[in-house]
């Protein structure tokens, strides 16, 4: 495991899945800037042909994630809710701040909304890291 210049600590392309089954997505960063001790978190998602409403967690890590040991039973404990996003026709740019300082790692879990009805919270993409900006999340459907 290894952080990236952009922040990243977990850099490969990844497949983002989550369902009803596969519960959650984990996704991880460092804050780099030094002195700035505020993040952004930015969700960017196209359109989707059905509605689907996701929660987003904050977790409480800190240290990176050994993604290699990872599963859900040991996964970090949830700290916060910070909110549902909600997946839709239109194109979605979601972001939330977030207080950080330097080196602060910052990890995040997206699953299914205990508000969305069974079955229909189906969503998955590809994440490449280099066609994203550092801290946020973009999709290809």
């Amino acid at each position: 495991m290894r952080t990236t210049r952009a922040g990243t600590i977990s850099p490969d392309d990844r497949k983002v899945h989550v369902t009803q089954s596969v519960s959650s997505t984990i996704f991880q960063f460092r804050a780099i800037d030094w002195g700035m001790e505020h993040c952004e978190l930015h969700v960017a998602i196209p359109p989707m042909d059905r509605p689907t409403t996701l929660a987003l967690y904050r977790l409480n890590a800190t240290v990176p994630v050994d993604i290699s040991t990872l599963s859900f039973n040991v996964r970090p404990p949830r700290v916060a809710k910070l909110g549902n996003i909600v997946l839709g026709q239109d194109s979605l740019n979601w972001y939330r701040k977030l207080s950080c300082v330097t080196d602060d790692v910052l990890v995040f879990e997206l699953g299914c909304s205990e508000d969305e009805s069974s079955g229909s919270c189906d969503i998955e993409w590809w994440q490449a890291h280099k066609d994203t900006a550092p801290g946020q999340c973009s999709t290809t459907l």
